[in-house]
């Protein structure tokens, strides 16, 4: 018995022909029933639905669907991340950051604090004397005593004999007295994070 592909062929040989799809012609054609020969013939005559476009689409055109979304995910991402940097610096500047005060203050208490070695101010309150002061000393107090120290040699060079003499008294106790102040300073320093007097006030 004829199978329905080549009754198809058949048929389009025949219009291909001119021949006519008349029932005798497809009968003595195809030796099919009538009634098999009148339902794949009518079968034949209905249009096909048209095929759909995600069947009609190539592996190529998916890859370049996937590539459009993955760009497009990445763009919304790029977007999302530099926005909420630009709000973040905003709220910032107007002082509208949504952290209370207190864990800020934590914060800034467990961020790590400038420290003064006390062996290295001693050394430089030894070797440079008053100028030594600045590793941790207030500033103020450090160049009043070091313009001090300076003023008062250079006074004392300009003295004969009694000058000389009382450098060679004055700079080893300006320089032990240094030695000493230093490393007081830089345990002030340490425990109070900044420079500041010996004696708050």
């Amino acid at each position: 018995m004829m199978t329905r592909e080549e009754f198809e062929r058949v048929v389009r040989a025949m219009r291909a022909e001119g021949v006519p799809l008349s029932m005798p012609n497809l009968m003595v054609r195809t030796e099919l029933p009538r009634h098999t020969i009148q339902e794949w013939l009518d079968d034949i005559d209905q249009p096909r639905p048209a095929e759909s476009s995600a069947a009609k689409k190539t592996v190529a055109g998916k890859g370049v669907d996937a590539i459009d979304s993955l760009r497009e995910g990445f763009d919304a991402l790029r977007d999302r991340v530099v926005k909420d940097a630009a709000t973040r610096v905003v709220r910032e500047k107007l002082g509208l950051d949504d952290e209370p005060p207190a864990e800020r203050r934590a914060k800034t208490s467990r961020a790590p604090k400038a420290r003064r070695d006390l062996r290295l101010a001693a050394l430089f309150g030894i070797l440079g004397g008053p100028i030594g002061l600045f590793y941790a000393a207030p500033l103020l107090t450090a160049g009043i005593a070091s313009a001090i120290y300076v003023a008062a040699v250079l006074a004392l060079l300009f003295i004969p004999l009694i000058g000389t003499a009382a450098l060679f008294y004055l700079v080893p106790l300006v320089h032990l007295a240094c030695a000493a102040l230093g490393p007081a300073y830089a345990w002030r320093f340490n425990r109070v994070g900044a420079r500041s007097a010996l004696l708050p006030s």
